[in-house]
């Protein structure tokens, strides 16, 4: 996901979607705040899609402040499995 500002890019982030799965790998932001602009939009776009779980590895204060929730591994393991069954499309 990237977001342009004045014909250059601002920031984004990137990752890896598997059925209802999507899993974030980085952020990154050449302007301040573009990579918070690029998840709250990508968080609208998973969720229009039919994507079920977003995993973004690691919950700090950042993330948190975000709204990213830790869940115990039994509850993600269920989610995983219900994400992986369904037929999601990102485009």
């Amino acid at each position: 996901m990237e977001v342009w500002h004045a014909g250059k890019l601002a920031g984004g982030l990137y990752g890896v979607a598997v059925g209802g799965l999507f899993a974030g790998e980085s952020m990154f932001s050449r302007v301040s705040d573009a990579s918070k602009v690029a998840l709250a939009f990508l968080v609208g776009r998973l969720r229009e899609r039919g994507f079920g779980l977003f995993d973004i590895q690691w919950r700090n204060e950042h993330t948190k402040r975000l709204g990213a929730v830790e869940i115990p591994r039994g509850e993600y393991l269920r989610r995983l499995r219900a994400a992986l069954a369904v037929t999601a499309s990102f485009a």
